[in-house]
């Protein structure tokens, strides 16, 4: 029997992506011989790359005006070769819709009024759902039984990846075998998002806490998060117990540090995500996002969420004059110090 093979279409964040994981995995146990392609950001393609469900991993580039037209040509011409036996599309775009089409029969993708015609399995868009479960309609089409299905993210880290991460430890000046794993913790307060990013101040007290605890702080984040990583540092008077990484990680050394911490506390963004799918235990602060529908899913997590008057509005960035004046959203400076430090005792951390 010819061997079936599936081409997803995937996201473009971290954390969107290991929200697939699960549909990805159960899509596998009904289908144990078929390969599984993945076509996704260049940015989240590392999650995949050592996902045991995933047959090959197909960057996704980005291009504009004509270059783009040629992109997706020499694209379509790649992928034409795999005959796949289906294709399920999460992204929303006219032209991947309609790369699917020439691309597969068996076509499934959300409709809408730009791709109505390209899909022959249309799934409603529906926001209100969590995204994991949104994930796992899509492949409803195959008769996937719930015995199949699972809400665990998936994502291991490598056994180098948490070397290189104890070298960095040890780099800047934090030896773990002193420290054990059990006196790291690790902040995650940026995000693409503006909407989503914590309170310096927050940060640096809870830092300032953990320190007198004994416990190691570990600052990360992309390089956009610099800025917000070099205020709590400039606030925490620690700095032999404080270090800040941010910029100078990747998605591999971060699932290294994730895996040796003892705790991680991130607003909604892809750190927040891997620690969920790593199962280190996590507080996660939500204001303009809603965790019921892209919160963690592992029992080892905390979710902070006050519930302002303005919170889950999505929006990129804070329309409000008070995100002007202090570089934050109010859904997010409503959240105290003891909001953390009751969230590790109910961690029992």
């Amino acid at each position: 029997m010819q061997t079936k093979n599936f081409l997803i279409i995937g996201l473009n964040y971290i954390g969107d992506v290991l929200m697939l994981t699960p549909a990805i995995r159960a899509l596998k146990l009904k289908f144990p011989d078929a390969n599984i392609y993945v076509l996704v950001s260049e940015t989240a393609a590392p999650l995949l790359y050592r996902n045991p469900d995933v047959y090959k991993v197909i960057e996704r580039k980005k291009h504009k005006g004509i270059a783009n037209i040629f992109y997706l040509y020499n694209l379509y011409k790649e992928l034409k070769k795999y005959n796949f036996y289906a294709c399920i599309n999460f992204l929303t775009s006219f032209e991947f819709a309609l790369l699917s089409f020439f691309i597969s029969k068996k076509r499934i993708g959300i409709s809408n009024f730009k791709t109505f015609l390209f899909y022959n399995y249309k799934i409603k868009n529906d926001k209100k759902i969590h995204n994991i479960d949104r994930a796992l309609k899509f492949i409803n089409v195959f008769s996937i039984t719930e015995k199949y299905n699972s809400r665990q993210l998936i994502y291991i880290p490598a056994e180098e990846d948490i070397k290189t991460a104890i070298n960095l430890l040890k780099d800047s000046n934090i030896d773990t075998a002193d420290a054990g794993g059990d006196r790291i913790v690790m902040f995650s307060p940026g995000s693409t998002r503006s909407s989503k990013e914590a309170n310096p101040e927050l940060f640096s007290l809870f830092a300032e806490y953990l320190n007198k605890l004994g416990y190691y702080v570990i600052i990360t984040g992309s390089k956009k998060d610099i800025p917000l990583a070099d205020k709590i540092y400039r606030l925490v008077s620690d700095k032999k117990l404080t270090v800040n990484l941010t910029g100078i990680t990747n998605i591999y050394v971060l699932g290294g540090l994730i895996k040796i911490s003892k705790l991680v506390v991130a607003v909604d963004n892809g750190v927040m995500h891997l620690a969920s799918a790593i199962n280190t235990p996590l507080i996660a602060l939500f204001g303009s996002t809603d965790p019921a529908i892209c919160g963690p899913e592992n029992d080892g997590s905390y979710v902070i969420d006050k519930k302002t008057d303005c919170y889950h509005c999505f929006l990129n960035t804070c329309n409000k004059e008070s995100f002007l004046k202090n570089d934050y959203p109010d859904c997010m400076g409503d959240i105290e110090l003891y909001d953390l430090t009751d969230a590790m005792k109910e961690l029992k951390i």
